[in-house]
């Protein structure tokens, strides 16, 4: 992903869904990687970046990430940004991986 916007988030999250689902035998090591995924994401290591998604993303699920695990707020604002875009990228890509296990059981 070049710029981030929400289609080109998705479209990323996408991508990495299918791969890792060619790469899992079930949900459960699936899920697991996706940690590995948002956790390695340059969107969440890179300061600049995180704060480019931050900005340019709808990020209600890594603010409420954020909410669950920092209760205090006592972060940086880089490390608020990168939280909040691991958090948005983890729960698009578990969304878009469970869906994939889903269509496979139906």
């Amino acid at each position: 992903m070049k710029n981030a916007s929400d289609f080109n988030l998705d479209d990323m999250v996408a991508s990495w869904a299918v791969e890792i689902f060619e790469q899992t035998a079930d949900r459960e090591e699936g899920l697991d990687l996706v940690h590995q995924y948002a956790d390695g994401s340059e969107w969440v290591i890179y300061y600049g970046k995180a704060h480019d998604l931050c900005r340019n993303c709808n990020t209600d699920q890594g603010e409420d990430f954020l909410a669950e695990c920092h209760p205090d707020n006592g972060l940086s604002y880089n490390d608020m940004a990168s939280t909040i875009a691991y958090g948005e990228i983890y729960a698009r890509l578990s969304q878009a991986v469970d869906g994939l296990y889903e269509m496979e059981v139906a």
